[in-house]
């Protein structure tokens, strides 16, 4: 049985912690070397970690910690490798229309997005996290945390939903090949 009670404050070395930081540093690894992977591996992959990321972030429970500032590691160089690379390997079935999303809002026709988009927001939220880990700093994991949690209530849960439902569809969609 799963337990569904409200958890305890995340601790950064606490088990869930660390089992957060554990298949983050797996989507990472395997989005930085998606030019190696056949758009039937990266989906195949992709399809068994973003649940396991969204799991776990579920399993960590309540994050404390001051909002504070925190200097941010990764450039716009580092998201447009991802980005691009996903869009290579991902080539006509990068795009899907979607509805969850916040212009959609403003609209009466779904939203054009991307799932090389998705996945370099959630790389950039996951390489984040797993970086100030690296650095063993309590304090800056302990910010880096509460910060990877509250921008996955705010955005980046909601973006790996919908990268789940794009890739799902890449493979059991039965489109139709161009």
């Amino acid at each position: 049985m799963i337990e569904t009670e409200a958890a305890p404050t995340a601790q950064p070395y606490s088990p869930s912690v660390l089992d957060l930081i554990k298949v983050s540093t797996e989507v990472c690894h395997t989005l930085e070397h998606v030019r190696e992977l056949s758009r039937e591996e990266l989906v195949r992959r992709m399809l068994v970690m973003l649940p396991m990321v969204y799991l776990k972030v579920q399993l960590i429970g309540n994050v404390d910690s001051q909002p504070g500032w925190r200097q941010q590691r990764l450039t716009e160089d580092d998201y447009n490798y991802i980005r691009e690379g996903v869009s290579a390997v991902m080539a006509e079935r990068d795009d899907y229309l979607d509805v969850f999303v916040q212009d959609f809002r403003y609209s009466d026709a779904p939203v054009l997005q991307t799932i090389s988009e998705n996945l370099a927001d959630i790389y950039q939220a996951l390489r984040e996290l797993v970086e100030s880990f690296r650095e063993g700093d309590e304090e800056e994991m302990r910010l880096a945390l509460y910060e990877a949690f509250e921008d996955f209530k705010l955005s980046w849960g909601q973006t790996l939903l919908n990268a789940l439902r794009a890739l799902h569809d890449a493979t059991y969609g039965g489109r139709e090949e161009e």
